[in-house]
């Protein structure tokens, strides 16, 4: 992804937290081989997904993202990996109200972004959680069908590279993956734009990276039609919620987002 102006979505993988450690929920009493951090815009009508708000009503947006986020927790809960969400543009209770709502896992570590941008929000989350012998994993929530077995590559190539990065169509990355702290690569760059993994890329040597296959990330209506197709065929990691939520605009015919995909609805 282009990394948002509008959705703020991503995760970190770290090291196990230690035996009783405390979280917003309680103590963690059970030791992890990594951890994973997940950043997103807080759910808020009217504020996420507005790029489809010519398609979509402002409760479509918002069901649409929450789908998203929700999704991703679920794709990567596989991976055994303690998680930790950064939510964006949110106060705290309205943070733990939003873990409550939907059950999350206490396992789940709820933190809110500080920082007057995406780079100082995503460096502070990172020091927040990391140490010596950590890996971190950013993973944006905006691309669900993303192959999960792309993140375990990621964790794979860390071993070889300091950094491991996931390019998209628009120009950004779906994933950073870093194997020691490198804060030059949140400072200076032009996020929300099309130069945003050049930026990136340009402060590191080409020994330094290992890139991933290019995917992409669901902003526009174009990128909705082609989730639609890709969904059409159960995979590991399915994002169940996205699905239901395309099945559904489908299947009403009275409904402002039915055409949005282009298709008649299925029988």
């Amino acid at each position: 992804m282009v990394f948002p102006t509008e959705s703020l979505s991503f995760c970190g993988v770290l090291r196990p937290p230690i035996v009783g450690k405390t979280t917003f929920f309680g103590v963690i009493s059970t030791l992890l081989s990594d951890a994973l951090l997940i950043f997103s815009r807080y759910p808020r009508l009217g504020q996420v997904k507005t790029r489809l708000a010519s398609v979509l009503s402002s409760a479509g947006c918002l069901q649409l993202h929450q789908a998203l986020l929700l999704d991703t927790l679920d794709r990567t809960a596989s991976l055994n990996l303690t998680c930790s969400l950064f939510l964006a543009d949110c106060s705290h209770h309205e943070m733990l109200g939003f873990a409550r709502k939907h059950h999350l896992p206490h396992t789940v570590q709820m933190h809110c972004q500080e920082g007057k941008d995406l780079g100082e929000r995503m460096w502070n989350a990172y020091v927040k959680v990391y140490r010596p012998s950590d890996q971190v994993v950013f993973l944006g929530a905006d691309t669900p069908s993303l192959p999960v077995s792309h993140i375990k590559e990621a964790l794979v190539k860390l071993s070889q590279f300091p950094v491991v990065a996931g390019p998209v169509e628009d120009g950004g990355y779906y994933l950073l993956a870093l194997s020691q702290p490198r804060r030059e690569l949140f400072q200076d760059i032009s996020w929300g734009t099309a130069v945003v993994l050049q930026e990136t890329l340009a402060k590191l040597a080409p020994h330094e990276f290992f890139l991933l296959p290019r995917w992409y990330d669901v902003d526009t209506v174009s990128d909705l039609r082609r989730l639609e197709q890709d969904l059409r065929t159960p995979f590991e990691g399915f994002p169940a919620r996205t699905h239901e939520f395309l099945q559904a605009r489908l299947a009403s015919p009275i409904s402002r987002d039915t055409d949005i995909l282009g298709v008649e609805p299925r029988k």
